[in-house]
């Protein structure tokens, strides 16, 4: 709860969630631990204002699960006037890294190649995003 209310540092509970491999939890636990995140990921993009930039709350959701899939997938189904505006807000957010390859997911737990990986599929995505639009 303190986290969705933006009262920690998102990235650095998500990279201790890594680092504790809650995937590899008791299904319960694991399945409490996903529940969270996706409620606090789709709740982010449906809120006009959240407590936790949408740019952050996604790059702490791929940091804790260590993939990118489940919350582009999640964003492409938001199609509403917030979830658009959040996107252009993150793509703002992200100039620096999408023109120098860097990756933003500063406290990323895993190998860099699983890290780079894990950004090439936003650049996609965010390619294929403007591709459509």
């Amino acid at each position: 709860m303190v986290l969705a209310e933006g009262e920690a540092e998102s990235d650095l509970m998500a990279r201790g969630l890594a680092a504790a491999g809650w995937s590899r939890w008791p299904r319960e636990q694991a399945g409490a631990v996903t529940g969270f995140l996706d409620a606090w990921w789709t709740q982010t993009l449906r809120t006009k204002s959240p407590p936790i930039s949408a740019c952050a709350v996604f790059e702490s959701c791929v940091t804790a699960s260590s993939s990118a899939a489940p919350w582009l997938t999640r964003w492409e189904a938001e199609t509403g006037p917030v979830a658009r505006r959040h996107l252009a807000d993150s793509l703002d957010w992200w100039r620096e890294e999408l023109t120098s390859g860097d990756s933003p997911f500063t406290w990323w737990w895993g190998t860099e190649a699983e890290e780079r990986a894990a950004w090439h599929e936003v650049k996609r995505w965010l390619a294929g995003r403007a591709r459509a639009t």
